[in-house]
């Protein structure tokens, strides 16, 4: 399945940077689920390239599948109404909606927030055991360099690597200015707290 095609079946468009990166064809193992299987936690695929984006985990998150991603909205959904009643909201938020479009090992969920008259998402974590709603990052493209530094600090994956500097080449200037003069240690204890947000009513 193509990104074009999870966008009409869910009626919502991906960010700008997710289509930039899909038309250089480094997600285009998202296409063909039958070469891999997204929910082995393993270090990497046999047929992974350096150059694919998100290839190995990246700072402990996998990307899902396109033709995955419908059944995972639709499992969200379903997880968010049955916390209406023990939380005692009523519902969700007409004003946002969630897309799931990556996992943590543990297997919360980042999801795109779409919010009534923004034009590009946000990124938020949803908590699969706990049901919490955090907002991670302002933008796809923030969330990329929390991921990079995560991976540079924690990871397989030096901050000098090959495969890292396939990723920090899709950040925007002052990014990767940040990456090529400041400590990477420096700049992950200065990373903000995810915050918990408000999606119900």
């Amino acid at each position: 399945m193509e990104l074009e095609a999870v966008e009409v079946s869910l009626g919502i468009q991906f960010p700008k940077l997710f289509h930039t990166i899909d038309k250089s064809g480094m997600v285009d193992y998202l296409i063909h689920t039958t070469e891999w299987d997204e929910d082995k936690f393993t270090t990497g695929r046999e047929d992974a390239r350096m150059e694919d984006f998100f290839c190995e985990w990246m700072g402990d998150c996998r990307l899902i599948a396109f033709e995955n991603i419908q059944s995972a909205y639709e499992e969200l959904y379903r997880c968010l109404t049955s916390l209406l009643d023990i939380y005692g909201h009523q519902s969700v938020n007409p004003k946002y909606r969630l897309v799931p479009f990556a996992r943590k090992i543990s297997g919360d969920q980042y999801c795109f927030l779409y919010e009534d008259g923004e034009d590009e998402p946000k990124v938020v974590l949803y908590g699969h055991d706990t049901g919490d709603v955090d907002l991670w990052a302002n933008s796809f493209e923030e969330f990329v360099y929390f991921q990079i530094v995560e991976e540079a600090v924690d990871g397989e994956h030096e901050i000098y690597s090959d495969y890292i500097k396939a990723h920090i080449s899709w950040l925007n200037d002052e990014h990767q200015q940040l990456l090529a003069e400041v400590p990477i240690q420096d700049i992950w204890e200065q990373l903000p707290e995810p915050q918990e947000f408000n999606i119900w009513v």
